[in-house]
């Protein structure tokens, strides 16, 4: 976002990004005949159906979406039936799917849609599906919901292909809305080539790139949690993208799908990239891949084989994170400890970089929330040297000009 104020201003650019998906997108399946048709039909029947909704209409979605959320928070017997029969999952740091509905109806209600965590809206399909299975008589969806009329037409193939018991997660991973969401979040992040070619970034002639390439050189090792090459322009070095990145002129397949866009005479890959809440696109979908055998696939190593292999080949001992809020990403400090305990490091260093205070305290309750292991793991988490340093210092130290 320093770079330039596209990265911050997403929702606003939301519908643009939509049209240009409408237009330049491409999405393609290469595996079994019942895995492309329910794919490719759901996905299709939605995009049928937004293909020409206007403007207006198309933020109602999410405004429908929060009323879909609020539903949900405000009905106590409903909630307690879906903790009853095992619907909402609480993981060894404390979080649950009911966490991040909350999540949503908050920062919906006191600050407005566009403040809400663009990776929490799809915990929303798994509520859709989970609740019209259970159809308790207490509880009715909102009427005339242009969210949930959506899921409905993104569940139009009657192809099944996982058992009975995994209904709502198939109806949730294969929705038409599920790959349009990616689609659509990842066309906007895109920001029409932003996120590749350092010479459109509109807010680089205020930084001084110097000073910044000379505070990037200083570490062995650069990873990240974006999807651009922003940091890979400036100091030349290759940099590991955890969470998936952009790639221009090569189409890519990660669980036998291809997600591109077409850009500057050739296409640009995200087929990779992991956008939705932790539940679904941290956890789940790499369950499915063996729906989608093949040597096609790109070859996606999971988020704990990152980890463990940056800290053991590069013998890190000081891990410096910038720019990160924990809020759907506790998975980050939960690798990073075992990672450190894998490798044997006697003194582990964690440094964190915050914005403001309401930032630093998530991420010291979080800290300490995560530390769930064995008890000689956990020990050792525990000891981890934790400090901490103001965003805007590394800013004006490092990043802008004067």
């Amino acid at each position: 976002m320093n770079f330039d104020s596209d990265f911050g201003n997403i929702y606003d650019r939301l519908y643009n990004s939509h049209k240009e998906l409408m237009r330049y997108s491409e999405y393609e399946v290469f595996s079994n005949k019942n895995f492309e048709k329910k794919c490719k039909d759901n996905y299709n029947s939605v995009m049928r159906f937004l293909r020409n909704i206007t403007e207006r209409n198309f933020y109602s979605i999410f405004d429908d979406a929060l009323i879909f959320a609020d539903s949900i928070n405000n009905n106590k017997q409903l909630i307690e039936e879906l903790w009853g029969k095992n619907k909402i999952t609480r993981l060894v740091f404390g979080l649950s799917q009911i966490d991040i509905v909350n999540q949503i109806c908050t920062i919906g209600r006191n600050k407005g849609q566009k403040y809400i965590n663009i990776e929490h809206w799809t915990i929303l399909i798994y509520f859709y599906f989970t609740i019209k299975t259970l159809a308790p008589q207490y509880y009715e969806f909102p009427s005339n919901n242009l969210f949930l009329t959506i899921l409905n037409i993104g569940d139009k193939s009657n192809t099944v292909l996982l058992p009975q018991k995994e209904e709502v997660n198939e109806k949730l991973l294969f929705n038409g809305f599920t790959t349009y969401y990616r689609m659509l979040f990842s066309t906007a992040i895109f920001s029409k080539g932003k996120a590749l070619d350092f010479e459109l970034l509109g807010n680089s002639a205020n930084l001084d790139l110097d000073k910044i390439k000379g505070f990037l050189m200083e570490f062995k090792s650069l990873c990240s949690l974006n999807y651009d090459n922003i940091m890979e322009s400036i100091v030349d070095n290759p940099v590991d993208h955890f969470h998936g990145e952009f790639v221009k002129d090569r189409k890519e397949y990660v669980y036998s799908q291809s997600l591109r866009l077409k850009y500057d005479k050739a296409y640009v890959s995200f087929s990779d990239l992991m956008i939705g809440d932790y539940f679904t696109f941290k956890t789940l979908i790499p369950a499915i891949n063996h729906l989608s055998k093949g040597n096609i696939n790109k070859e996606t190593l999971t988020f704990s084989r990152r980890m463990d292999d940056l800290i053991e080949k590069s013998s890190v001992n000081s891990f410096v994170i910038f720019g990160m809020n924990i809020e759907n990403d506790q998975h980050v400090l939960r690798n990073l400890m075992l990672s450190f305990y894998n490798a044997n490091q006697k003194k582990p260093h964690i440094i964190y970089c915050y914005f403001n205070s309401e930032e630093k305290e998530e991420f010291i309750k979080q800290f300490s929330a995560v530390i769930t292991f064995s008890q000689e793991v956990s020990a050792y988490a525990h000891k981890i040297e934790v400090s901490y340093i103001r965003t805007q210092d590394i800013l004006k130290e490092y990043f802008y000009k004067g």
